[in-house]
C-alpha cells in the first residue's frame, strides 16, 4: 500500500454502519427510475419551465418582494406607514419556510 493510499485512509477498517449506508445508497440508485435522471442540459435552457421550482408552481422572488429589504440594506428608510401595532410579542420569527428557514427554526427550538 502506497503512502498516498494511507493518506486517504485506505489502511483503516470500514465500520458496519458505513458499509450498510453505502449499500443502501447503491440500492437506492439502482431502484431510481430512469426518468428521474435528468440531464444538466435540460436545466440550462431559457424556456420558462426549465427552472425546477417553476415546474412545481413555486414562484421564487418576484419583483416587489425585496425592495423594503434592499432599502434597509442601503441605509434608506422603508415605507412603513401602512404598518400597525398589534401589541403582540414573539420570541422568534422565522421568515420563509424553505430549507434554510426550517433549519433555523429547528436549531432555535433545540
Amino acid at each position: 500500500m502506497s503512502n498516498d493510499d494511507c493518506t486517504l485512509g485506505m489502511n483503516r477498517d470500514i465500520s458496519r454502519r458505513d458499509f450498510l449506508n453505502g449499500v443502501a445508497m447503491a440500492a437506492g440508485a439502482v431502484a431510481l427510475p430512469m426518468s428521474a435522471l435528468a440531464t444538466q442540459a435540460e436545466y440550462l435552457t431559457d424556456a420558462p419551465d426549465s427552472y425546477p421550482p417553476a415546474r412545481m408552481g413555486m414562484r421564487g422572488s418576484h419583483p416587489g418582494s425585496f425592495e423594503a429589504a434592499h432599502s434597509l440594506r442601503d441605509a434608506k428608510r422603508a415605507e412603513l406607514s401602512g404598518a400597525e401595532r398589534t401589541g403582540e410579542t414573539y420570541d422568534l420569527i422565522v421568515v420563509g419556510g424553505g430549507l434554510s428557514g426550517l433549519g433555523v427554526s429547528h436549531a432555535a427550538l433545540n
